[in-house]
């Protein structure tokens, strides 16, 4: 098990460019949302559906990634427990099939409130686990499989207001953040090495008791989550402006 960053949420929050020649060219089938209206989400929400059939492949003139699969960072769980666990190589499967539960967006207080559901997700990664729990020692690693039905991610966006030549900008924050999944399933191979027993039983104590763990995944979820998706949000309302981005 590992997280999942679904980061998929920045999809939602962007509405339209209109490129310069230094800026890179939105898709021509875009339409540009205006800033004004009262059912700009509904603009917004449009034009996702408009943009689905390009999500798997990534979407560049957005900073939208590739989607399937979604490469993420190596990450670290129980980094100053007895215990450590890292995640590398990890690879999303299917994160371009998702459904918008809920979308709300505020200009004039920044802020976007987003809620997105993923039907299913496979989650492939290599983990390694070092370190001694009672008298056992563990240092292995191995392929990690992992598969979540109905992942359901909240998202709250705050953002703030900043001037840069001359043009008003956004700078996005989490404001809140929580993630629900309704079943998973995660296979860690060769967790005592050839020992499959052991292994088999290991995995099953994991999935028998797999809401529980999530649950302490939590803030290692939410903090991938929250990297990834900032990281990207940021960077193109860095590059432009609200000007840029909505018509009046």
């Amino acid at each position: 098990m590992k997280p999942h960053s679904l980061t998929l949420v920045l999809i939602v929050v962007i509405p339209l460019i209109n490129g310069e020649d230094t800026k890179p060219k939105l898709p021509s089938f875009i339409r540009l949302c205006n800033r004004t209206d009262p059912n700009i989400h509904k603009c917004v929400e449009e034009n996702i559906e408009l943009l689905r059939p390009t999500l798997k492949a990534g979407v560049p003139a957005l900073f939208i990634p590739t989607l399937d699969p979604l490469l993420i960072p190596p990450t670290c769980v129980n980094e100053e427990d007895q215990v450590k666990v890292t995640f590398t190589d990890i690879q999303i499967y299917d994160a371009d099939k998702f459904s918008l539960d809920r979308f709300d967006i505020d200009l004039n207080h920044h802020k976007v409130n987003i809620s997105i559901t993923f039907p299913h997700l496979r989650i492939k990664s290599t983990y390694n686990v070092n370190g001694k729990f009672l008298v056992v020692t563990f240092d292995e690693q191995g392929p990690a499989d992992g598969n979540y039905t109905n992942f359901r991610v909240h998202l709250g966006l705050k953002g703030t207001p900043y001037i840069k030549n001359e043009e008003e900008h956004l700078r996005w924050d989490k404001e809140t953040i929580a993630l629900e999944v309704e079943d998973s399933h995660v296979v860690l191979e060769k967790l005592f090495g050839n020992h499959t027993e052991i292994s088999d039983k290991t995995n099953k104590v994991i999935n028998e008791n797999i809401d529980v763990i999530i649950n302490d995944l939590q803030p290692v979820i939410q903090r991938v989550v929250a990297d990834f998706v900032f990281g990207i949000v940021n960077k193109l309302f860095t590059n432009y402006s609200l000007k840029d981005l909505f018509s009046e």
